[in-house]
Parts: structure tokens; sequence; C-alpha cells
């Protein structure tokens, strides 16, 4: 959005004028969603990781709805996929995630993994 971050992991980031002209973008693609044009398809060809240690029908389906509507293909990773900290290093996740993958977006339990993810993510 101009602010130099790669990662958007809270709000605070961002000054106000940023979270306003993103908001402001969301409205303008919502309601073009809304009217039935499905020609802006920035995410096409592109591929989100949605990692999903602490599991929500409603931000898997509006992330995956949404990003589909958007040209792009997002793959679900529930707990028992990638048990970061357990089975798997969150940085080696992190790695691996970045090589097959345009984004990654996580809902988790420790804000320790989001900034792990950050640091060791190349998207």
């Amino acid at each position: 959005v101009g602010n130099g971050l790669k990662d958007f992991i809270h709000i605070d980031d961002f000054d106000k004028e940023t979270i306003l002209k993103i908001l402001d973008r969301a409205i303008e693609v919502k309601t073009l969603l809304k009217s039935g044009d499905r020609t802006f398809r920035p995410f096409e060809g592109k591929t989100m990781s949605m990692i999903f240690a602490k599991p929500s029908m409603r931000t898997r389906v509006s992330f995956e709805t949404g990003f589909s509507l958007l040209g792009g293909h997002a793959i679900y990773l529930g707990p028992n996929d990638i048990q970061m900290g357990k089975r798997e290093e969150t940085r080696d996740v992190a790695r691996v995630l970045s090589r097959y993958n345009d984004i990654i977006m996580a809902r988790v339990f420790s804000h320790q993994d989001i900034l792990d993810l950050a640091k060791y993510a190349s998207v």
C-alpha cells in the first residue's frame, strides 16, 4: 500500500490514512463483485496457503471465497496438516510455503507464530 511493509501483522503497523485507503478500496471491490462483474482478477494465477491452527468456519469461507472471486486459488491447511512448533518448525513451514505460494495467511493461537512466519517467509 506504499508503506514498504510486505506483511499485514497488526493494524497499528499502518497509519490512519493508509487504513482508510484500504477500506475505501475494499468497498470499491466489494461493490464491483456484488454487481456481478467478475473481470477484476488481481490474483489470477496466484496461490494462497491458509494455515488454520485455530479453525474458524467464517474465516476460512471468507478468505477462500474472496480469493477465488479475485482469481486466485486458496489451499486450506488445518491443524492436522501443519503442527507448527510440534511436528514442524515455524521457520520451515514459512520457507516451504514461500516456495510454492504467493501469499500465506494464518489463524493461529500464538502471536509469536505470526511474527515467525513473517520473519522467515519471503512472501
